[in-house]
Protein backbone atom coordinates (compact mmCIF):
# COMPACT_ATOMS: atom_id res chain seq x y z
CA UNK A 1 0.00 0.00 0.00
CA UNK A 2 1.31 3.43 -0.99
CA UNK A 3 0.18 5.99 1.57
CA UNK A 4 0.76 8.86 -0.82
CA UNK A 5 -1.63 7.44 -3.42
CA UNK A 6 -4.61 7.09 -1.08
CA UNK A 7 -7.37 9.64 -0.77
CA UNK A 8 -7.94 10.92 2.76
CA UNK A 9 -11.10 8.84 3.12
CA UNK A 10 -9.32 5.72 1.85
CA UNK A 11 -6.52 6.29 4.31
CA UNK A 12 -8.92 6.74 7.24
CA UNK A 13 -10.85 3.61 6.27
CA UNK A 14 -7.59 1.63 5.96
CA UNK A 15 -6.46 2.77 9.40
CA UNK A 16 -9.82 1.83 10.92
CA UNK A 17 -9.98 -1.60 9.27
CA UNK A 18 -9.28 -4.89 11.04
CA UNK A 19 -5.93 -5.40 9.36
CA UNK A 20 -2.33 -5.09 10.60
CA UNK A 21 -1.30 -2.26 8.29
CA UNK A 22 -1.38 0.65 7.97
CA UNK A 23 -1.08 1.25 11.70
CA UNK A 24 0.74 3.43 14.18
CA UNK A 25 4.04 3.40 12.29
CA UNK A 26 2.38 4.65 9.13
CA UNK A 27 0.64 7.35 11.18
CA UNK A 28 4.02 8.47 12.54
CA UNK A 29 5.28 8.95 9.00
CA UNK A 30 2.11 10.81 8.03
CA UNK A 31 2.40 13.12 11.04
CA UNK A 32 5.94 14.01 9.99
CA UNK A 33 4.74 14.66 6.44
CA UNK A 34 1.92 16.89 7.69
CA UNK A 35 4.45 18.82 9.76
CA UNK A 36 6.62 19.52 6.73
CA UNK A 37 3.61 20.64 4.69
CA UNK A 38 2.52 23.15 7.31
CA UNK A 39 6.08 24.43 7.56
CA UNK A 40 6.17 24.89 3.80
CA UNK A 41 2.88 26.80 3.89
CA UNK A 42 4.33 29.20 6.45
CA UNK A 43 7.29 29.81 4.15
CA UNK A 44 5.12 30.30 1.08
CA UNK A 45 3.09 32.97 2.89
CA UNK A 46 6.31 34.67 3.97
CA UNK A 47 7.84 34.75 0.50
CA UNK A 48 8.09 38.21 -1.04
CA UNK A 49 7.41 40.14 2.16
CA UNK A 50 9.93 42.98 2.59
CA UNK A 51 9.90 42.61 6.37
CA UNK A 52 11.54 39.19 6.04
CA UNK A 53 13.71 39.82 2.97
CA UNK A 54 16.93 39.45 4.99
CA UNK A 55 15.97 35.82 5.70
CA UNK A 56 15.37 34.86 2.08
CA UNK A 57 18.34 32.49 1.86
CA UNK A 58 17.30 30.75 5.06
CA UNK A 59 13.73 30.44 3.79
CA UNK A 60 14.88 28.89 0.52
CA UNK A 61 17.11 26.41 2.31
CA UNK A 62 14.36 25.46 4.74
CA UNK A 63 11.80 25.09 1.96
CA UNK A 64 14.14 22.79 0.04
CA UNK A 65 14.73 20.65 3.13
CA UNK A 66 11.04 20.41 4.01
CA UNK A 67 10.12 19.38 0.48
CA UNK A 68 12.60 16.52 0.60
CA UNK A 69 11.60 15.62 4.16
CA UNK A 70 7.96 15.32 3.11
CA UNK A 71 8.80 12.61 0.59
CA UNK A 72 11.08 10.86 3.06
CA UNK A 73 8.36 10.86 5.72
CA UNK A 74 5.89 9.10 3.42
CA UNK A 75 8.53 6.58 2.37
CA UNK A 76 9.19 5.82 6.03
CA UNK A 77 5.45 5.42 6.65
CA UNK A 78 5.28 2.88 3.83
CA UNK A 79 8.47 1.16 4.98
CA UNK A 80 7.14 0.84 8.52
CA UNK A 81 4.03 -0.94 7.24
CA UNK A 82 6.17 -3.28 5.14
CA UNK A 83 8.52 -4.01 8.05
CA UNK A 84 5.62 -4.86 10.32
CA UNK A 85 4.01 -7.11 7.72
CA UNK A 86 7.25 -9.06 7.38
CA UNK A 87 7.67 -9.43 11.12
CA UNK A 88 4.02 -10.31 11.61
CA UNK A 89 4.30 -13.09 9.02
CA UNK A 90 7.23 -14.60 10.91
CA UNK A 91 5.41 -14.27 14.23
CA UNK A 92 2.72 -16.60 12.93
CA UNK A 93 5.24 -19.37 12.30
CA UNK A 94 6.35 -21.88 14.90
CA UNK A 95 9.37 -20.73 16.91
CA UNK A 96 11.45 -23.57 15.49
CA UNK A 97 10.44 -22.96 11.87
CA UNK A 98 13.59 -22.64 9.73
CA UNK A 99 12.27 -19.62 7.85
CA UNK A 100 11.46 -17.80 11.09
CA UNK A 101 14.86 -18.62 12.56
CA UNK A 102 16.70 -17.48 9.44
CA UNK A 103 14.77 -14.24 8.84
CA UNK A 104 13.79 -13.13 12.36
CA UNK A 105 16.82 -11.01 13.29
CA UNK A 106 16.81 -9.06 10.01
CA UNK A 107 13.05 -8.50 10.14
CA UNK A 108 13.23 -7.33 13.74
CA UNK A 109 16.10 -4.95 12.95
CA UNK A 110 14.10 -3.45 10.10
CA UNK A 111 11.05 -3.02 12.34
CA UNK A 112 13.26 -1.09 14.78
CA UNK A 113 15.37 0.94 12.37
CA UNK A 114 12.49 2.34 10.29
CA UNK A 115 10.67 4.07 13.19
CA UNK A 116 14.06 5.11 14.57
CA UNK A 117 14.71 6.89 11.27
CA UNK A 118 11.28 8.52 11.58
CA UNK A 119 12.36 9.85 14.97
CA UNK A 120 15.59 11.19 13.51
CA UNK A 121 13.73 12.85 10.63
CA UNK A 122 11.26 14.41 13.05
CA UNK A 123 14.12 15.88 15.06
CA UNK A 124 15.65 17.38 11.90
CA UNK A 125 12.28 18.88 10.96
CA UNK A 126 11.97 20.43 14.41
CA UNK A 127 15.45 21.93 14.15
CA UNK A 128 14.48 23.56 10.86
CA UNK A 129 11.20 24.87 12.27
CA UNK A 130 13.05 26.30 15.25
CA UNK A 131 15.29 28.35 12.96
CA UNK A 132 12.17 29.98 11.51
CA UNK A 133 10.77 31.33 14.79
CA UNK A 134 10.45 35.10 14.49
CA UNK A 135 11.59 35.01 10.86
CA UNK A 136 8.33 34.17 9.09
CA UNK A 137 4.90 35.71 8.58
CA UNK A 138 3.59 36.54 12.05
CA UNK A 139 0.04 35.79 10.90
CA UNK A 140 0.98 32.12 10.60
CA UNK A 141 2.73 31.71 13.93
CA UNK A 142 0.10 29.20 15.07
CA UNK A 143 0.72 27.10 11.95
CA UNK A 144 4.45 27.04 12.67
CA UNK A 145 3.74 25.83 16.19
CA UNK A 146 1.27 23.21 14.98
CA UNK A 147 3.93 21.98 12.56
CA UNK A 148 6.28 21.57 15.52
CA UNK A 149 3.64 19.75 17.58
CA UNK A 150 3.02 17.35 14.71
CA UNK A 151 6.75 16.65 14.33
CA UNK A 152 7.06 15.93 18.04
CA UNK A 153 3.98 13.70 17.88
CA UNK A 154 5.57 11.82 14.98
CA UNK A 155 8.69 11.21 17.05
CA UNK A 156 6.67 10.06 20.06
CA UNK A 157 4.56 7.71 17.94
CA UNK A 158 7.61 6.25 16.24
CA UNK A 159 9.30 5.77 19.61
CA UNK A 160 6.50 3.44 20.71
CA UNK A 161 7.14 1.23 17.69
CA UNK A 162 10.86 1.17 18.38
CA UNK A 163 10.33 0.18 21.99
CA UNK A 164 7.75 -2.54 21.41
CA UNK A 165 10.16 -4.21 19.00
CA UNK A 166 13.16 -3.70 21.28
CA UNK A 167 11.43 -5.93 23.78
CA UNK A 168 11.82 -8.80 21.30
CA UNK A 169 15.61 -8.47 21.08
CA UNK A 170 17.89 -11.07 22.67
CA UNK A 171 20.98 -8.87 22.94
CA UNK A 172 20.83 -6.80 26.13
CA UNK A 173 23.71 -4.55 25.07
CA UNK A 174 22.14 -3.70 21.72
CA UNK A 175 18.72 -3.21 23.30
CA UNK A 176 20.16 -0.85 25.92
CA UNK A 177 22.09 1.13 23.31
CA UNK A 178 19.02 1.59 21.12
CA UNK A 179 16.86 2.50 24.10
CA UNK A 180 19.34 5.19 25.10
CA UNK A 181 19.32 6.52 21.54
CA UNK A 182 15.53 6.79 21.49
CA UNK A 183 15.57 8.49 24.91
CA UNK A 184 18.01 11.12 23.64
CA UNK A 185 15.98 11.70 20.48
CA UNK A 186 12.65 12.07 22.24
CA UNK A 187 14.14 14.41 24.83
CA UNK A 188 15.62 16.55 22.07
CA UNK A 189 12.32 16.67 20.18
CA UNK A 190 10.38 17.70 23.28
CA UNK A 191 12.92 20.39 24.16
CA UNK A 192 12.90 21.88 20.65
CA UNK A 193 9.10 21.80 20.45
CA UNK A 194 8.84 23.57 23.80
CA UNK A 195 11.35 26.16 22.61
CA UNK A 196 9.29 26.80 19.49
CA UNK A 197 6.14 27.15 21.58
CA UNK A 198 7.89 29.64 23.86
CA UNK A 199 9.13 31.59 20.85
CA UNK A 200 5.74 31.69 19.19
Amino acid sequence: MDLGSLTLNELLDSLAAKQPTPGGGAVAGLLAALSTSLGRMVLVYTEGKKKYAEHETLHNDCLSFLQKASGEALLLGNADAEAYESLNALWKLDADDSRRIEQWDDALQQAIQVPLRTMELSERVLVILQTLVGKTNAMLVSDLLIAAILAEAAARAARLNVEINLSQMDSCDTRTSLQEKTDVLISSCKTICNSIEDGC
